[in-house]
């Protein structure tokens, strides 16, 4: 199972664009394996392109969390 493919994919457009041909170009094959290298490649750059996400929100998270702390620091100044 792969993730749905009607919405954008920035990094592996190119591989889900191989893959809907492959299925356009093999209507019955394509259930006894003909487009299994297509897949494999999108599974591999879904995989890819989850990684980087991870990355993005993972630094996203850590400059939130600096903010955060530096709020603290000037409200506690504040108060005191």
């Amino acid at each position: 199972m792969h993730a749905p493919l009607n919405r954008p994919h920035p990094l592996c457009q190119h591989v889900v664009d191989a893959l809907l041909k492959c299925h356009e170009d093999n209507p019955f094959k394509k259930f006894l394996g003909a487009c299994n290298d297509e897949k494999r490649n999108l599974d591999y750059c879904f995989k890819q392109e989850k990684i980087e996400a991870r990355k993005k929100n993972l630094e996203r998270a850590r400059a939130f969390k600096v903010k955060l702390e530096k709020r603290r620091e000037a409200a506690k100044a504040a108060a005191e």
